[in-house]
């Protein structure tokens, strides 16, 4: 029998007279060696059956005997059948281009660095963001298209991802593509590396079964025979099994086939120690009173989109609702206009209410501003700064994370005065946290990522570099045999850390600090914040719905002070609209040559796209009498210059 304990899978091979009797492979999803007990123990292995175990370093909490995946590839190979130029393993976690002797023996390898834009695991992760299981990848519609993305790294290709989503630029089927694309790239870069032009090449891990990079590899490199084994997804297992019999041991009992070893990572102080240094608004939602006069607000982030009907009355939160985007902005906030129905229906039946605003803000607030037809479209720095001064008005430091973005914001008399955003890193965001607790660690839902980490008597410190490396240190800690507390707390503990190094930096943080976003509901990371800058956090009511709340308070300033004026917005008449894509074309106006969609809602056409705000102007722009307008630059300089002049 031959184990092998990959990054993301458990591979198992079963030989009898060098014949495969059964084989598994099994997602592990961060506890190898349950997933492990659960393969031998569905099966019945005779009692001294000869074991060898390969892969990562997990293989050495085995107790039984253990070999590097290099010999086990090679042992593979004289038993395939195949004069071979070179081989490349697609796993989870790794991209590794073997050259390959006359002899099928290894003559050198070439390995990317801990990137992970071009392996399984990011695929999957990307897979989970659209709602898609591996499954639906190869059903694809046959008019997706490949597109360009960002793929020097995987943090930069995600956001490419979710804001060609997110602006409608793209369908799931385009990004499914155009990963398998990127991925095909890779290898392709890898074997012009390793100077292979032609021959024949195997391709073995997971990654095969994606019949798309198949294809775009053979397509890009017609000069070389790919060949894919039967013994593809568990290719070094078999090796090692085929290895068992003169270097393995004796399998023993499954109770005592584990055993611990070192954890070589250093720790934090439990979370716990922050307790006392968090403080939580109560949630002050109303009921939705018949007769009276709404606003809707709208919050279209990456990972998540937020709705909340506010009271124009009262400025209190009536309805709301947060939920997933996946990939598709309009569907997602009619999702939530439908649960808002629901919530309105509880309190008054079937009576009616006056909606004469609506606002949107987030990282799909243009397509969905088109989509309300509302000229309320505003950037979430300035909702946020409205959201959270409207509770108290002595915040001056703004903490938040989203799904894709985390913010910094620096407020004097409620008024942004510094702000900042991360670039583009993920390691500081919640999808970072909830991909990395599911992915990982087999913690289905977000929503119990805080009590785990809670749970944890000294979070282990993963430090605050790029995702990809947190994401490798995740795994060596689970192979090393760390708790799944610990772990988990460790997580929480590295995005705060990446984002007071990496968003904060050298800003000023204030005295009166305010954490909000989705991610703030989770317990753990005010208390990580705290604990790591010895402060008091304030966390607002609903901290996930900042966005939304703080876009439609605005709304009703800009009304005040004549930039806006009050509609009607009917929700059945929203949810039975959908936005019409007529035509596309060029804009020349410099040398980006944009590709602009023309939109048509209810009738009416919009210019839509552009790197630019150039059509998004267009569309809201205001007339203004200029000789209304007071230049105070000039009304300064009088008063300097002349008026008050010696």
């Amino acid at each position: 029998m031959g184990i092998n304990i990959g990054s993301s899978n458990v591979k198992v091979a079963v030989l009898q007279d060098n014949k495969i009797i059964w084989n598994a492979v099994e997602p592990h999803e961060g506890n190898f060696l349950d997933t492990l007990k659960k393969i031998l123990s569905s099966r019945t292995l005779p009692a001294d059956i000869k074991t060898l175990a390969t892969g990562t370093e997990g293989r050495h909490l085995l107790n039984i005997n253990s070999v590097i995946e290099p010999l086990c590839i090679e042992e593979a190979l004289k038993n395939v059948q195949y004069q071979i130029d070179a081989l490349v393993s697609l796993g989870g976690e790794d991209l590794v281009v073997y050259t390959i002797d006359k002899n099928n023996k290894i003559i050198t390898s070439f390995s990317g660095n801990k990137c992970a834009s071009g392996t399984g695991e990011f695929f999957k992760q990307q897979l989970a963001r659209m709602n898609m299981k591996i499954g639906d990848i190869n059903n694809v519609p046959a008019d997706s298209r490949v597109l360009k993305l960002s793929s020097r790294c995987s943090v930069f290709m995600k956001s490419d991802c979710t804001h060609r989503l997110n602006k409608g630029e793209a369908t799931t089927g385009d990004i499914v593509l155009s990963l398998s694309d990127v991925m095909a790239i890779k290898v392709i870069d890898f074997l012009k590396r390793a100077r292979i032009e032609k021959g024949k090449v195997l391709l073995v891990g997971g990654v095969t079964q994606n019949q798309h990079i198949l294809r775009f590899i053979r397509e890009r490199m017609p000069q070389i025979e790919f060949l894919v084994p039967e013994q593809a997804a568990y290719f070094e297992a078999y090796g090692a099994a085929l290895m068992a019999g003169t270097s393995g041991s004796t399998l023993p009992h499954l109770s005592s086939l584990f055993r611990s070893g070192p954890i070589q990572f250093k720790r934090f102080k439990s979370l716990q120690s922050a307790q006392g240094k968090v403080t939580y608004l109560p949630s002050q939602k109303g009921k939705v009173v018949a007769g009276r006069e709404y606003i809707l607000g709208v919050d279209g982030g990456s990972t998540t989109t937020k709705a909340c009907l506010i009271d124009i009355g009262t400025n209190e939160v009536t309805a709301s609702f947060y939920g997933r985007t996946h990939g598709d902005p309009v569907n997602a906030l009619k999702n939530c206009l439908l649960e808002i129905k629901k919530q309105i229906r509880e309190d008054i039946g079937d009576g009616k209410i006056n909606i004469t605003l609506a606002a949107t803000t987030g990282s799909s607030r243009e397509i969905l501003g088109v989509f309300l037809e509302t000229p309320a479209v505003y950037n979430e720095i300035i909702a946020h700064a409205v959201g959270t001064s409207f509770y108290r008005d002595n915040i001056d430091t703004i903490f938040e994370i989203g799904g894709q973005d985390a913010k910094y914001v620096s407020l004097k008399n409620k008024v942004p005065i510094d702000y900042a955003m991360n670039e583009a890193c993920s390691a500081g965001t919640g999808s970072f946290l909830e991909e990395s607790a599911q992915g990982d660690l087999n913690i289905p839902e977000a929503d119990q990522i805080g009590d785990i980490a809670l749970a944890a008597n000294q979070p282990l410190k993963f430090g605050e570099h790029c995702s990809a490396f947190i994401n490798s240190d995740i795994r060596n800690a689970i192979q090393q045999g760390a708790s799944r507390e610990d772990i988990t707390a460790g997580i929480v503990t590295s995005i705060v850390s990446n984002y007071l190094n990496r968003v904060v930096g050298n800003r000023t943080i204030g005295k009166n600090i305010v954490l909000q976003g989705g991610v703030a509901k989770n317990k753990a990371v005010p208390l990580a914040f705290a604990m790591l800058l010895d402060k008091d956090i304030l966390v607002p009511p609903d901290p996930e719905l900042m966005g939304c709340f703080g876009v439609g308070i605005l709304a009703k300033q800009k009304v005040a002070e004549g930039f806006l004026a009050k509609a009607v917005y009917d929700l059945d008449q929203i949810l039975s609209t959908s936005i019409i894509h007529e035509k596309e074309f060029q804009c020349k106006a410099c040398d980006n040559f944009c590709p602009i969609r023309l939109l048509n809602v209810n009738g009416h056409k919009y210019m839509f796209g552009g790197r630019c705000n150039k059509y998004a102007n267009i569309r809201k722009k205001k007339v203004f009498n200029e000789a209304e307008v007071v230049d105070y630059i000039e009304k300064r300089n009088d008063i300097l210059f002349k008026e008050c002049a010696p």
